[in-house]
């Protein structure tokens, strides 16, 4: 249950690779997020000025046709007045999955749009709004190239929240491993920017006992369903466990207490992002590194060794502007 607060709405833009409705889909955390957003926007706990896909997770091609019958089936237009924007997909990034790699080279993903990359530059100069908050829950190509284009009003935006990153310098998540250049961008630029990582997602997990008290078919995210319980199934077997030693990894960095339940269901990888940005009074500590994503050789390319460096402890109160 998710409490009503007092704050002010939070303005928010999310950018997400939704594939939860489709076969293709590694996932459904995305779908989560996306739903829980629109049930927070409907109480008034944050506004959401848009919403903009990627491919990641899954190719450009079927993220943009799972957040059409997702807005749909949950009245997403209805609730927010917003239309989702195409953006980036394969075609723009480094697929991470060697299996997703190969459906690329036989069935290769639609065209890219500059849609949403215009569309995050079109809201940071929109000068009747508050700066925004923008959470990636996906690859970030779609900010990171709003940035390159240098006309992303950085005063636009008041925070920038990602999901990814990986504290103990092994082999990044999915999301920056898939385009780890535009992560160097946004964490680069001069935009506060924080990471919300594996080992901060690790602590919660959706199990069987959760799927059994939704209310189905009432709910909307009774159609993700099939795919929860898909989840259920793999993930500790493919991802659970991997996760789990990094988080033993903590002692020079935390340390991180994953969820005793890992190996019972799967990770909302997502819906924790969100949820850091909206109630990050129900995490009990904050703590803040400094990062940074080396460049790779020209002869070898991103994402090369596919790490990223955490080179300092910047304490519990501080707020992301300075690296």
């Amino acid at each position: 249950t998710i409490m009503l607060t007092s704050k002010e709405p939070i303005r928010l833009w999310i950018d997400t690779d939704t594939s939860g409705l489709f076969w293709s889909g590694l996932d459904c955390d995305d779908d989560l997020a996306v739903l829980a957003a629109l049930s927070l926007h409907k109480r008034q706990i944050l506004h959401l000025d848009g919403i903009s896909i990627c491919g990641g997770n899954a190719p450009l091609s079927h993220t943009w046709q799972d957040i059409h019958a997702l807005w749909e089936h949950a009245d997403g237009f209805q609730i927010t007045n917003v239309q989702p924007v195409k953006g980036y997909g394969w075609r723009s990034m480094q697929v991470a999955v060697g299996w997703l790699r190969w459906y690329n080279k036989i069935r290769q993903d639609g065209m890219d749009s500059e849609d949403a990359s215009t569309a995050i530059i079109e809201r940071s100069r929109d000068k009747s709004l508050d700066p925004a908050h923008i959470l990636m829950l996906g690859p970030p190509t779609n900010l990171a190239k709003a940035i390159d284009s240098g006309l992303l009003d950085q005063a636009g935006v008041s925070h920038v929240y990602l999901m990814g990153g990986e504290l103990t310098q092994q082999t990044l998540d999915l999301n920056f491993r898939t385009d780890r250049a535009s992560a160097r961008t946004i964490i680069e630029s001069n935009i506060p920017t924080t990471i919300i990582p594996i080992q901060t997602c690790a602590q919660t997990i959706v199990t069987k006992s959760y799927l059994e008290r939704l209310d189905c078919p009432s709910m909307a995210a009774c159609a993700i369903l099939p795919k929860m319980n898909q989840q259920i199934k793999l993930m500790p077997r493919f991802v659970n466990q991997a996760v789990k030693k990094r988080c033993s990894l903590g002692e020079d960095y935390g340390p991180w207490m994953p969820s005793p339940n890992l190996d019972k269901g799967f990770i909302p990888w997502d819906l924790v992002a969100l949820l850091a940005i909206t109630h990050e009074e129900e995490f009990l500590k904050w703590k803040y590194h400094g990062v940074s994503i080396p460049t790779c050789d020209d002869h070898i390319g991103e994402p090369c060794n596919s790490t990223m460096i955490v080179s300092e402890d910047l304490g519990e109160t501080f707020d992301g502007r300075d690296r």
